[in-house]
């Protein structure tokens, strides 16, 4: 399906399109709203088709969550099925062949995922256990199990953080620290390290022990021989300072729940140091936080000089009031992850430079 099709996207088309490839239904009408307000069916579609829940779910085998796979098969449902395996409304007489020959919801969601438009995007079940990515600065190779949802969604935001360190720090990097929680297997890892290849200590966090060890062989295998891997979560930040003997922080990347509340709190710290700060911004996890994430958001802009956010291109975002903190929440609902980074920053010297990468 082209990226150009542009079919306006209507709610049951969206809710179709959650329970169909996602097997549930939307987290909220706030959802619905967003995707209709500003999406397309191909967007959609890519949206959904290249996030990492669907990459779990098909290697699940697509589990079912909630019983409207149950209710009976509709015109509607079926209307949205083949508006979204051939990226515009079907006619009359298709609706009515696809109804005769999918009697049921589970039968019918068993075409689309079957149909050429979705299951080539699908992961397969064993793959190539490295990728090559292009990041500015450089090229590097990506090692982990190609069933990892975060392998198959790379390079994710590694391409801004590389492009971020090149325009913020044009000598390399010399002599910076970087302090990471939260690594995963190493996606942004390598994006922070490849825009500061001479940075002069690189530690990540893990919590994760099969993530870690991904991580660790991310490292090595790219001969960051200046960069550690803990398999332990970063905790408080200048106790991690103190464990490794460092004296300064030049970056923090805050990939860990609480990321938004952890910087607000600490931005005199921060600041005064002049640490650039990435923070990790998880809508699913900060719905359930009691402030919510607009609040969140919020502080961290009371807090900070600057907090930019990135667009879908990695291109830079000032969050300066309430309408660009709208604009940014919204860029994240509409992300398939449900998730976004931002930087938290005292100056924006290295705006101007940052298109240059």
């Amino acid at each position: 399906m082209s990226d150009e099709v542009a079919e306006r996207l209507e709610p049951a088309t969206v809710r179709w399109a959650y329970r169909f490839l996602l097997g549930r239904d939307p987290e909220s009408e706030a959802v619905l709203d967003a995707w209709c307000g500003t999406g397309s069916v191909a967007g959609l579609m890519k949206g959904i088709l290249s996030s990492q829940e669907i990459a779990g779910l098909a290697l699940a085998g697509f589990p079912e969550r909630g019983s409207w796979i149950e209710s009976p098969v509709t015109t509607e449902a079926v209307t949205a099925a083949l508006t979204l395996r051939d990226g515009a409304g079907p006619s009359a007489q298709a609706v009515e062949e696809l109804r005769l020959r999918s009697p049921s919801l589970r039968l019918l969601r068993k075409a689309l995922l079957a149909s050429p438009s979705v299951e080539h995007r699908l992961p397969l079940p064993e793959g190539p256990r490295s990728r090559l990515l292009r990041l500015p600065g450089g090229d590097v190779t990506l090692t982990g199990d190609s069933r990892e949802p975060e392998f198959l969604a790379a390079p994710g935001f590694a391409p801004r953080w590389a492009a971020l360190l090149r325009a913020a720090w044009p000598d390399g990097g010399a002599d910076r620290v970087i302090l990471e929680g939260g690594a995963g297997i190493g996606v942004a890892t390598l994006g922070l390290a490849t825009g500061a290849p001479a940075h002069a200590a690189l530690v990540t966090h893990e919590s994760s022990l099969r993530k870690a060890a991904a991580l660790s062989e991310n490292l090595t295998g790219n001969g960051l021989s200046r960069a550690a891997s803990r398999a332990v979560p970063l905790g408080e930040v200048p106790a991690a300072l103190a464990r490794e003997g460092l004296d300064r922080l030049d970056l923090l990347r805050l990939g860990e729940p609480g990321a938004a509340r952890l910087a607000a709190e600490m931005a005199p710290w921060l600041l005064e140091r002049g640490t650039l700060t990435v923070i990790g911004f998880d809508l699913a996890e900060l719905v359930a936080d009691p402030a919510g994430p607009r609040a969140r958001l919020a502080a961290c802009v009371e807090a900070f000089p600057h907090v930019v956010g990135f667009d879908a291109a990695h291109e830079p975002r000032l969050l300066l009031d309430e309408v660009t903190i709208e604009a940014a929440l919204r860029r994240a609902l509409l992300r398939a992850d449900r998730r976004d980074e931002f930087l938290l920053c005292a100056d924006l010297d290295w705006l101007e430079r940052y298109g240059n990468f």
